[in-house]
């Protein structure tokens, strides 16, 4: 069996009450083609300390100021050989079985780019408070659909650098930003699965753009540039936003009644049970 490589960029900055966590859920995947690379901002905190006690089995590290998120994930991802990639922030986690999972739509996919599965909300202790789960789309659909966990979400290095890769000066939209660059070019696999979880928590970035203080005016004026780029202004009406989430969901619930769906989820526990490797 050969399996696909895949490369993990994980950015960190003072996150040393979570990385522990983070970098557990990807090297405890037990996924024989792993590269997996830490990107350090130049944390103050215990962050490196803990970054060395794995270091034997992360590929590469380095703890140097940078000029943000997306600058730290580009930089890793300059150095990933994996054909499938993805950046796993640190205070996330992989749910175990993703690997091997991604591996296998891949190779029944392989004219396809980005996978993608569904995500858990966790709190800082780990308790689900919640969860995003999406039905399926096609391109031409993703703009009344279009909202994926970016945790759970692969694709190939080759269409990251054919659209241009992350754009450094976005520091809050840079997955959504990616990802319309990405429909350009690719239709989006559904693995419909939990595939990782979110943490919120006071200083993740959901909670400094959506919540109630909205502290960040950067923040606000990226979802502006979003909204401006992306965005029609008709889908910002909330009447129909909350339109489109209602379809969304009885879509959803028509999609995880069908037998299609259902053994499509047998398949996935035989994966995940290590039974097979393929569909």
């Amino acid at each position: 069996m050969d399996y696909p490589k895949i490369t993990i960029v994980t950015p960190s900055y003072n996150q040393e009450e979570f990385i522990e966590r983070t970098i557990r859920s990807v090297i405890n995947q037990n996924y024989p083609n792993l590269e997996y690379i830490i990107i350090d901002g130049g944390s103050t905190d215990g962050s490196v300390d803990i970054i060395k006690k794995y270091e034997k089995e992360i590929s590469y590290w380095v703890s140097e100021p940078d000029n943000g998120q997306s600058e730290a994930i580009n930089k890793g991802f300059s150095r990933a050989s994996g054909i499938l990639i993805n950046w796993l922030n640190s205070d996330d986690e992989l749910y175990p079985g993703t690997l091997h999972l991604i591996a296998a739509y891949y190779l029944k996919n392989s004219d396809k780019h980005v996978f993608y599965g569904d995500r858990t909300i966790v709190d800082r202790d780990g308790r689900i408070i919640g969860i995003n789960e999406g039905p399926s789309f096609k391109r031409s659909e993703a703009k009344f659909i279009l909202k994926i966990p970016q945790e759970t979400t692969f694709f190939t290095k080759e269409l990251y650098y054919k659209v241009g890769g992350l754009n450094n000066e976005l520091h809050y939209t840079m997955d959504v930003d990616l990802w319309y660059r990405f429909l350009e070019l690719s239709d989006f696999v559904h693995i419909p699965y939990f595939l990782g979880a979110y943490r919120e928590h006071n200083l993740s970035k959901s909670v400094e753009v959506f919540g109630p203080n909205k502290r960040s005016d950067k923040a606000q004026k990226e979802i502006e540039r979003f909204s401006q780029l992306y965005s029609s202004k008709f889908r910002r009406i909330p009447k129909v936003r909350k339109l489109l989430f209602t379809l969304n969901q009885l879509r959803l619930i028509l999609e995880k009644s069908s037998k299609k769906r259902r053994l499509e989820i047998e398949a996935i526990h035989e994966i995940i049970s290590g039974d097979k490797m393929v569909f």
